[in-house]
């Protein structure tokens, strides 16, 4: 055994602390090599792992054996589980007319110690987005007058807006827009709502360069396109919150090769974020049942629209070309 190894058996807390800054600290180079090994074999652990079942789960595989009176508990929850996270057993007692001995040993009958464990797992269904535990804030403004929720919803919107433009790093930005417009080849990656994110950035930037590629393709994987990039290469990843783990996948792999990585993501950034070189946050709490997009078009936008200012001033002429297509096909009206 190495003396490295020796020493991490030894002191297994300073080596995890170490491994982390080791993260945070190195370029992307060779030296990456064994940490984004060490980080793939847990990703990969941690994915065989089954989550916790959710709460809807365990009433749905249980509820034909409950009591009647269980069941009218069970109901409640059913409508509205994003209450779970915020009532105390009590309120959710007298809301389902049961006592709150009743609702105690009701999750405890579902395998829960207590109902603050089952509060907790949906509390973390609330914050990573499930829109089930959020549909109770939609609900809260069907209540109120149209223009009121109108303007709410405008001044929700402009607050994640603002938000995320005063947490914009120039420096950062500076080096991303340089990046971008210098690669050789620019890879976008999106699931989920992060595609339509990512097809956005796609759309923006194939008219002002050439070799922009968005992943996944339709029926496809993506092992095939990141097996030959390289630091000449950027890799954008739009990882929005409710992320697969194809994502930190990804991110490890590229990391490995020392591509460098433009992560685009709400303010809770999640793992990925300790392996790319920029990392920009956006504003995303929504007002009612889904959550906002505005702050991350918008940046998206001027990232975009900073590229091909800069590729402009480089005499590129990928746009005139474009254009000139386009009407000698009869593409566009």
């Amino acid at each position: 055994m190495t003396p490295t190894r020796d020493a991490d058996r030894l002191h297994p807390v300073r080596a995890r602390e170490q491994r982390c800054t080791f993260a945070v600290l190195i370029s992307h180079h060779d030296r990456l090599s064994t940490y984004s090994q060490a980080e793939m074999s847990n990703a990969q652990t941690k994915q065989e792992k089954r989550a916790p079942q959710s709460i809807e789960s365990r009433i749905a595989e249980r509820y034909d054996e409950l009591s009647e009176i269980d069941q009218r508990l069970a109901d409640v929850i059913l409508s509205a589980p994003g209450q779970l996270a915020m009532q105390t057993a009590t309120e959710l007692a007298t809301t389902a007319q049961v006592s709150k001995a009743t609702t105690t040993r009701f999750f405890q009958k579902l395998g829960y110690a207590s109902y603050d464990d089952a509060r907790a797992i949906a509390r973390a269904a609330q914050v990573g987005g499930s829109p089930l535990y959020l549909q109770d804030r939609g609900r809260k403004n069907a209540r109120t007058k149209l223009d009121d929720v109108i303007q709410e919803h405008l001044r929700h919107e402009v607050e994640n807006l603002a938000n995320t433009y005063r947490s914009l790093d120039t420096l950062v930005l500076g080096e991303v827009v340089e990046a971008v417009a210098h690669a050789r080849r620019v890879v976008i990656i999106g699931y989920r709502h992060s595609h339509t994110v990512a097809t956005m950035i796609r759309r923006e930037l194939i008219q002002v360069r050439s070799d922009v590629v968005l992943l996944p393709a339709p029926g496809d994987t993506i092992g095939e396109y990141l097996g030959d990039l390289t630091a000449k290469d950027v890799v954008i990843i739009v990882g929005l919150r409710r992320r697969v783990p194809a994502v930190g996948l990804a991110a490890i792999a590229l990391a490995e090769a020392g591509v460098p990585i433009l992560y685009m993501s709400d303010v809770i950034a999640g793992k990925p974020a300790r392996l790319a070189r920029w990392v920009i946050r956006c504003h995303t709490d929504g007002l009612m049942l889904f959550d906002s997009k505005v702050g991350m078009t918008a940046v998206v936008n001027l990232i975009c629209s900073l590229v091909a200012e800069r590729l402009l001033e480089r005499d590129n002429n990928h746009l005139q070309r474009v254009e000139i297509l386009h009407e000698s096909l009869r593409e566009l009206d």
